[in-house]
């Protein structure tokens, strides 16, 4: 309609909206005094990829602590302490999710680094990686017959330029001793578990030439790769969307046009004013700011700009991290509270269960402004969902054509911003043809629940 801010055609289905509602880490932490698995099934979490599990003290998935000797018989199915780590994966399979295991080691970000050396032999640890895959798809030493397809090799290797190898986070050995690891991991894994696939290498961007070294070093030696993954933390949502289509041309450009690519970390970055950090001493104030602001109204509006905009890049799997209440990235509070940001997936979540991507359009001009509507199979019930992430603070129109044989409608608003927490605003009655008003202020995720009528 011409004028409109935003244009909704609920005449045609265009398409199914993608299931990108994925997170990190499972329900339960704090040594199981959390348990927030109802929530997990309310927002029907798609995908669970486990890193940095009950983290910063893990007790399961890292891989020394299922096999906590590494001098032990890897054959040997009482070398292995599969318990936490069942209970864990457990609690997961329960809500329904699928999983991305990531085979390795959580970050360490203490000063003194206790588990991020290369193993002793990467062929005993690629041993040690099958059985693990065995133990939980094969039923090995007891396990399960799960059928967890994901498997990642390690996470985060590359070096942080300018910091020595001891002082990282998560790998303290050289990129070669990576791409060795990988090479003896991935040829092991297909070997011995041909049906799952294989993937890495959780990139991270702070070193672009560790990636086209890897990408060149798995193409040369035809090594499997079914999953690429990266990870980008941001404080505008379209950088998601330039990374998401930088990452298919990585891999387009080195032979991988089938590869899956996984985004299985992102959050909102909030900036800082100058002279604020994070973490450490004197940084108390700029660590509250940083993830007080992914947690509100602005991660919100990030979270659910980011759902909408990724609907049209190529990327397979999306996580945000984190959802554990444990973690300062969580969308929970530390008690297991949802915040806003878990509302913005929870609107995307009513969306999604329409089922039908519809199409929508944004007049140009309309900057910060992201819309994603789907309807449901009969044409009765539609969901829109509206991000103003950097939206000018404004009443915005709204033009709609409804479907074939439905001339009115109901439509039931709900809001998260500065004031409202996923809060019902109003029910408007309208007729076709007309055009529906709504003040939208910054940093707001909308969603309009339609209810069309004959």
């Amino acid at each position: 309609m011409v004028g409109c801010d935003v244009f909704m055609d609920f005449s045609k289905a265009n398409g199914t909206v993608k299931a990108l509602h994925g997170v990190n880490n499972g329900p339960v932490c704090y040594g199981s005094l959390t348990d927030v698995s109802k929530y997990y099934k309310e927002l029907g979490v798609p995908w669970v990829r486990i890193h940095d599990s009950n983290w910063p003290h893990p007790r399961e998935v890292d891989y020394y602590t299922i096999f906590p000797d590494f001098g032990k018989d890897a054959d040997d199915p009482a070398s292995y302490d599969f318990r936490q780590t069942d209970t864990y994966i457990k609690s997961i399979m329960e809500i329904g999710a699928r999983i991305v295991y990531r085979l390795g080691v959580s970050i360490e970000h203490t000063q003194t680094k206790y588990h991020l050396d290369p193993p002793d032999s990467f062929d005993k640890w690629a041993d040690v990686c099958v059985h693990i895959i065995r133990h939980y798809n094969e039923g090995w030493a007891d396990g399960f017959h799960y059928g967890i397809m994901h498997w990642e090799i390690w996470n985060e290797p590359e070096s942080i330029p300018d910091v020595p190898p001891e002082k990282n986070c998560m790998w303290s050995g050289t990129h070669d001793q990576y791409f060795e690891l990988y090479r003896t991991a991935s040829l092991r894994i297909k070997q011995s578990c041909p049906d799952v696939k294989v993937g890495g290498f959780a990139y991270t961007y702070v070193q672009p030439k560790f990636l086209d070294r890897f990408l060149a070093f798995v193409s040369e030696n035809r090594l499997p790769l079914d999953f690429f993954s990266w990870h980008t933390y941001a404080s505008n949502p379209l950088t998601m969307a330039e990374h998401s289509k930088e990452m298919k041309r990585k891999l387009d450009q080195y032979g991988f046009r089938d590869t899956e690519s996984h985004c299985n970390e992102y959050n909102y970055a909030h900036p800082l004013p100058q002279g604020m950090g994070v973490f450490g001493a004197d940084n108390q104030a700029g660590t509250e700011m940083f993830f007080e602001a992914l947690k509100n109204e602005q991660g919100a509006s990030f979270d659910a700009a980011v759902l909408i905009l990724l609907q049209d890049c190529p990327v397979d799997v999306l996580n945000y991290y984190d959802a554990q209440p444990s973690s300062f990235w969580s969308f929970f509070n530390c008690y297991g509270v949802p915040r806003k940001a878990y509302y913005a997936f929870r609107a995307f979540k009513e969306l999604y269960d329409k089922g039908n991507r519809i199409e929508t359009t944004v007049a140009d001009g309309t900057d910060g402004l992201y819309c994603l509507g789907a309807i449901d199979d009969c044409g009765g019930e539609a969901a829109v969902l509206l991000s103003g992430f950097y939206a000018e603070e404004r009443e915005y129109s709204f033009g709609f054509k409804l479907p074939p044989g439905r001339s009115r409608a109901s439509v039931e608003v709900k809001v998260i911003d500065a004031d409202h927490v996923y809060d019902w605003i109003g029910t408007h009655q309208i007729e076709a043809d007309s055009v529906l008003k709504l003040e939208i202020k910054r940093h707001t995720v909308l969603l309009m629940k339609w209810n069309t009528q004959p």
